[in-house]
Protein backbone atom coordinates (compact mmCIF):
# COMPACT_ATOMS: atom_id res chain seq x y z
CA UNK A 1 0.00 0.00 0.00
CA UNK A 2 1.59 3.36 -1.00
CA UNK A 3 2.09 6.23 1.41
CA UNK A 4 -0.38 9.32 0.66
CA UNK A 5 0.23 12.22 3.10
CA UNK A 6 -3.12 13.75 1.86
CA UNK A 7 -5.24 10.95 3.41
CA UNK A 8 -2.96 11.09 6.30
CA UNK A 9 -4.02 14.21 6.50
CA UNK A 10 -7.79 14.13 5.85
CA UNK A 11 -8.29 11.43 8.57
CA UNK A 12 -6.00 13.57 11.38
CA UNK A 13 -7.26 17.49 10.42
CA UNK A 14 -8.43 18.07 14.01
CA UNK A 15 -4.89 16.76 15.30
CA UNK A 16 -3.18 19.00 12.61
CA UNK A 17 -5.47 22.08 13.61
CA UNK A 18 -4.41 21.43 16.80
CA UNK A 19 -0.95 21.37 16.93
CA UNK A 20 -0.49 24.18 14.56
CA UNK A 21 -2.88 26.18 17.31
CA UNK A 22 0.14 25.32 19.92
CA UNK A 23 2.77 26.74 17.89
CA UNK A 24 0.90 29.66 16.77
CA UNK A 25 -0.90 30.61 20.37
CA UNK A 26 1.02 29.14 23.12
CA UNK A 27 4.92 28.20 23.15
CA UNK A 28 7.21 31.18 23.21
CA UNK A 29 8.21 33.07 20.22
CA UNK A 30 11.95 33.46 19.75
CA UNK A 31 11.95 35.98 16.62
CA UNK A 32 10.89 39.96 17.21
CA UNK A 33 6.49 40.36 17.32
CA UNK A 34 5.02 43.66 15.82
CA UNK A 35 2.59 44.99 18.16
CA UNK A 36 0.42 48.23 17.25
CA UNK A 37 -0.48 50.87 19.48
CA UNK A 38 -3.14 52.88 17.76
CA UNK A 39 -3.94 55.06 20.68
CA UNK A 40 -0.70 57.15 20.34
CA UNK A 41 -0.14 60.76 19.40
CA UNK A 42 2.64 62.73 18.75
CA UNK A 43 3.42 63.98 22.76
CA UNK A 44 6.38 65.64 21.59
CA UNK A 45 5.20 69.50 21.98
CA UNK A 46 2.52 68.36 25.15
CA UNK A 47 3.28 69.60 28.79
CA UNK A 48 4.67 67.29 31.06
CA UNK A 49 3.39 66.99 34.66
CA UNK A 50 5.22 65.50 37.98
CA UNK A 51 4.85 63.98 41.18
CA UNK A 52 6.55 62.14 43.74
CA UNK A 53 7.51 61.98 47.12
CA UNK A 54 10.87 63.29 46.62
CA UNK A 55 12.82 65.42 43.75
CA UNK A 56 17.10 65.91 43.44
CA UNK A 57 18.54 68.14 41.11
CA UNK A 58 22.29 68.03 39.85
CA UNK A 59 22.61 70.94 37.90
CA UNK A 60 26.13 69.90 36.71
CA UNK A 61 24.89 66.22 35.50
CA UNK A 62 21.47 67.89 34.00
CA UNK A 63 19.65 65.24 35.95
CA UNK A 64 16.50 65.04 37.99
CA UNK A 65 15.83 62.03 40.33
CA UNK A 66 12.13 61.79 41.19
CA UNK A 67 11.86 59.03 43.66
CA UNK A 68 8.68 57.51 45.70
CA UNK A 69 5.16 57.12 43.80
CA UNK A 70 6.83 58.68 40.74
CA UNK A 71 4.07 59.75 38.38
CA UNK A 72 4.67 61.44 35.00
CA UNK A 73 2.31 62.80 32.59
CA UNK A 74 2.54 63.53 29.39
CA UNK A 75 -0.31 63.67 27.21
CA UNK A 76 -2.06 60.75 26.97
CA UNK A 77 1.04 58.98 28.14
CA UNK A 78 1.61 58.20 31.95
CA UNK A 79 4.43 56.64 33.61
CA UNK A 80 4.32 54.99 37.14
CA UNK A 81 7.40 53.84 38.82
CA UNK A 82 9.17 54.27 42.23
CA UNK A 83 12.25 56.30 40.59
CA UNK A 84 12.65 58.22 37.61
CA UNK A 85 15.44 59.77 36.18
CA UNK A 86 15.46 62.97 34.21
CA UNK A 87 18.15 63.90 31.86
CA UNK A 88 17.82 67.65 30.76
CA UNK A 89 19.74 70.14 28.40
CA UNK A 90 20.22 73.73 29.33
CA UNK A 91 19.86 76.07 26.22
CA UNK A 92 22.01 79.09 25.67
CA UNK A 93 18.73 81.17 26.13
CA UNK A 94 18.80 79.09 29.91
CA UNK A 95 15.69 77.18 28.81
CA UNK A 96 15.80 73.26 29.71
CA UNK A 97 15.13 71.00 27.42
CA UNK A 98 13.83 66.95 28.96
CA UNK A 99 15.95 64.83 26.85
CA UNK A 100 14.64 61.14 28.12
CA UNK A 101 13.23 59.49 31.49
CA UNK A 102 14.57 56.15 33.07
CA UNK A 103 12.28 54.49 35.06
CA UNK A 104 12.66 51.83 37.65
CA UNK A 105 10.92 49.63 40.05
CA UNK A 106 7.22 49.12 39.55
CA UNK A 107 6.82 50.58 36.32
CA UNK A 108 3.63 50.76 34.73
CA UNK A 109 3.13 52.72 31.53
CA UNK A 110 0.10 53.69 30.61
CA UNK A 111 -0.63 54.57 26.95
CA UNK A 112 -4.61 55.84 26.52
CA UNK A 113 -6.50 52.01 26.94
CA UNK A 114 -2.95 50.02 26.86
CA UNK A 115 -0.97 49.26 29.60
CA UNK A 116 2.82 47.99 30.26
CA UNK A 117 4.42 46.78 32.69
CA UNK A 118 8.09 46.17 32.80
CA UNK A 119 11.23 46.36 35.15
CA UNK A 120 12.71 49.85 32.94
CA UNK A 121 11.62 52.38 30.82
CA UNK A 122 13.60 54.71 28.58
CA UNK A 123 11.22 56.61 27.27
CA UNK A 124 13.68 59.17 25.08
CA UNK A 125 11.58 62.52 23.53
CA UNK A 126 14.27 63.40 21.26
CA UNK A 127 14.05 60.17 19.23
CA UNK A 128 10.60 59.85 20.27
CA UNK A 129 10.88 56.58 21.45
CA UNK A 130 10.28 54.13 24.44
CA UNK A 131 12.15 51.44 25.04
CA UNK A 132 11.02 48.86 27.64
CA UNK A 133 13.53 45.95 28.94
CA UNK A 134 12.77 43.21 31.69
CA UNK A 135 9.91 41.09 32.75
CA UNK A 136 7.33 43.10 29.81
CA UNK A 137 3.77 42.49 30.27
CA UNK A 138 1.22 44.15 28.14
CA UNK A 139 -2.45 44.47 28.22
CA UNK A 140 -4.23 45.65 25.34
CA UNK A 141 -8.16 44.93 25.48
CA UNK A 142 -8.60 41.20 25.69
CA UNK A 143 -5.50 40.82 24.03
CA UNK A 144 -1.69 40.59 25.94
CA UNK A 145 1.83 39.95 25.30
CA UNK A 146 4.86 39.04 27.66
CA UNK A 147 8.67 39.40 26.60
CA UNK A 148 12.09 41.01 27.50
CA UNK A 149 11.90 44.05 25.17
CA UNK A 150 10.10 46.12 23.75
CA UNK A 151 10.74 49.59 21.15
CA UNK A 152 7.74 51.88 20.57
CA UNK A 153 7.91 54.19 17.77
CA UNK A 154 5.69 56.81 19.16
CA UNK A 155 6.14 58.41 15.76
CA UNK A 156 4.82 55.37 13.60
CA UNK A 157 2.51 53.70 16.54
CA UNK A 158 4.49 50.74 15.91
CA UNK A 159 6.21 48.43 19.03
CA UNK A 160 8.34 45.52 18.24
CA UNK A 161 8.83 42.86 21.29
CA UNK A 162 11.52 40.54 21.16
CA UNK A 163 12.88 37.95 23.71
CA UNK A 164 10.95 34.97 25.03
CA UNK A 165 7.81 36.27 23.40
CA UNK A 166 4.04 35.16 24.20
CA UNK A 167 0.81 36.24 22.72
CA UNK A 168 -2.55 35.63 24.08
CA UNK A 169 -4.68 37.03 21.45
CA UNK A 170 -8.41 37.79 22.56
CA UNK A 171 -11.69 39.53 21.25
CA UNK A 172 -12.23 43.31 21.75
CA UNK A 173 -16.12 41.97 20.83
CA UNK A 174 -17.99 42.60 24.40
Amino acid sequence: MPFNISEILKKNKLFYCFIVFLCIFNLPLNAQTIIPFTSISNEKNNAIEASADSLKIDSNSQKASFTGNVEIKHGNIILKAQKVIISYSTKKDSKREIKEFLATKDVVFILSDDVIKADEVLYNLQMNTIKLSGNIAIIQGTTSFSGNELVINLTTGEGTMSGEVKAILGSDEK
